[in-house]
C-alpha cells in the first residue's frame, strides 16, 4: 500500500482593501488677496477634510477642482471622479 500524496499548500487569497466611502457636505467661500477662494468640505469614510484645489486626501486622492456644487478628485491611477452637493 502507497502513502497519499501530500495535500496541496492552500493558496492564499488576496484582498483589494475596500474603496473609500467618499462625500462632499459642503462648499465654503472666502476672500484671499481679493479673489473669492472655493474650500470643499469633503467626508472620507466619515473624517471631514476641508480641501482647496491641490490638496491631498486620505486613499490617495487629489482635488483637481473645486466650484459651486461640486468637486473633482482623482485617484493614484489617474480616474476622475465628481463629487457633488446633495
Amino acid at each position: 500500500m502507497t502513502a497519499a500524496p501530500p495535500a496541496p499548500a492552500p493558496v492564499p487569497v488576496v484582498t483589494e482593501p475596500p474603496m473609500p466611502v467618499l462625500r462632499l457636505t459642503g462648499i465654503a467661500s472666502s476672500l484671499e488677496d481679493g479673489m473669492a477662494t472655493l474650500t470643499a468640505i469633503v467626508t472620507v469614510n466619515g473624517a471631514m477634510s476641508f480641501v482647496k484645489s491641490g490638496a491631498q486626501l486620505t486613499g490617495g486622492y487629489t482635488v483637481l477642482r473645486v466650484d459651486e456644487t461640486s468637486v473633482v478628485l482623482v485617484d493614484a491611477n489617474g480616474v476622475t471622479q465628481t463629487l457633488r452637493l446633495p
